[in-house]
């Protein structure tokens, strides 16, 4: 009997010792958490679903993660190269400023669940996040999807 009740002490107490998964950002958005997007060559397209979550240890920053649903593209180039690559931007205006915009590249394949994260400095408080795609190797930046856009409450 005491046996038992040590391994269950074991394992209750370890149960607990794994990370959870981040918690999403409280944030208000009418054109819900996925949009689609094009990139660079092949005409290849997909579609990305926008995760915001707290940076670990950093008050005023924001997680960005986009996953992938996967994408595809047309003829030989595609098969020879099956990376869509885009840039992505997001804009916000918060404690920090007002119209701030911020650009880095991403790439997806066509395996669904692929994953590009970003930490952003926001600031602590509420603040409206746009995130959207634009063509990569163009000094003009042309929007690439209609994207989202959120009020969200940064820690």
């Amino acid at each position: 009997m005491i046996t038992t009740v040590l391994v269950g002490a074991g394992l209750s107490i370890g149960a607990g010792a794994g990370e959870a998964a981040p918690r999403q950002l409280l944030r208000v958005t009418g054109l819900g958490d996925s949009f689609g997007t094009y990139g660079d060559h092949a005409n290849c397209h997909g579609a990305l679903n926008v995760g915001l979550t707290a940076t670990p240890h950093k008050p005023g920053w924001v997680r960005v993660m986009l996953t992938s649903f996967g994408f595809t593209g047309e003829g030989r180039s595609w098969r020879k190269d099956p990376n869509c690559r885009i840039l992505v931007g997001h804009a916000m205006d918060s404690s920090l400023g007002y119209g701030r915009f911020d650009f880095w590249p991403a790439s997806f394949g066509p395996k669904r669940g692929q994953r590009a994260v970003h930490d952003v400095r926001v600031g602590s408080g509420l603040a409206l996040f746009g995130i959207a795609t634009y063509q990569l190797h163009n000094p003009v930046r042309v929007p690439q999807s209609y994207g989202i856009n959120y009020y969200v409450i940064v820690p």
